[in-house]
């Protein structure tokens, strides 16, 4: 929710007539009880940025159901141990199909010849895995002696979560060190507040042409060269089972929370480029 908030500034800014063509996709959403919901009473600019970040958060709110697609929101490629090699090789391709689901969504959402409701679902989908992959616990897993056959993204390691206390996944950690709170006013004065500190012209991965979809790769690769030094440095610390979840040292903390809030907000500015060019055709 708060990568779309960010693309919605930038495209209200630059190009207001690309986001309307947005918003009128969006409203032809065929899933339309997630979307009711998220607009509530709203009205006017309100009403539209709630719709715009519900598609953002669409493919997490059907999880578990008939249009979910658990493969396509990572692309999880190996991490070795050094302390602690893995018994066996681990996979040498990736786990997940975030980079092939990518431009498929990409063809439809900007083909102005598909049905409405099928190139706004597409559209959900570029919106939310743009946003996953700039995480690198969606593009990386670590294989160790004691993960021989991966960590499923962190997925498989517990840590205590810092602000209250209780056990959660590492890769919860991640996706919830920027932000945690579902309420749309929260997401929107955090998109501002993140853009406000990190301005696009202190993105040198941005250079000066607008970010485009075919470069979707290259942004997992970045976000994958950040899992050993970072995400799986050798001062994390966890446990096999939530019971047993230590507390993160408040260096890792730190780092972590720094960085994630920055790929965030790099997501933000390359996907308001991407959903521009979404309807450019139309």
């Amino acid at each position: 929710m708060v990568t779309a908030a960010i693309a919605y500034d930038q495209l209200a800014a630059k190009d207001p007539a690309a986001l309307k063509r947005l918003l009128a996709l969006a409203a032809q959403h065929p899933d339309r009880g997630p979307f009711e919901v998220a607009v509530g009473r709203a009205t006017g600019e309100d009403r539209d940025r709630r719709l715009f970040m519900e598609l953002a958060r669409w493919p997490d709110d059907v999880r578990g159901g008939a249009q979910d697609h658990p493969t396509w929101h990572h692309a999880l490629r190996p991490v070795s141990d050094p302390r602690s090699p893995p018994p066996k090789a681990p996979p040498a391709g990736s786990a997940g199909a975030a980079n092939e689901a990518f431009a498929l969504n990409v063809k439809v959402a900007s083909d102005p010849n598909a049905p409405a409701a099928d190139r706004a679902t597409a559209i959900a989908w570029v919106f939310h895995i743009a946003g996953d992959i700039h995480q690198p616990l969606h593009t990386a897993q670590l294989f160790s002696g004691r993960f021989p056959d991966g960590d499923r993204g962190g997925g498989l390691q517990h840590v205590r979560d810092p602000k209250t206390g209780e056990p959660i996944s590492l890769h919860w950690f991640w996706d919830d060190s920027v932000n945690r709170d579902g309420e749309p006013e929260k997401a929107q004065a955090r998109a501002r507040d993140l853009a406000q500190r990190h301005p696009r012209a202190s993105f040198p991965e941005l250079g000066k042409a607008p970010a485009k979809a075919e470069t979707f790769a290259t942004w997992g690769e970045e976000s994958y060269r950040l899992a050993a030094p970072l995400a799986y440095r050798s001062d994390l610390v966890s446990a096999d089972s939530a019971g047993q979840a230590p507390n993160l040292p408040k260096a890792y903390v730190d780092d972590v929370t720094a960085e994630a809030e920055r790929r965030l907000t790099l997501a933000g500015y390359r996907l308001a480029d991407v959903a521009q060019a979404l309807v450019a055709a139309d």
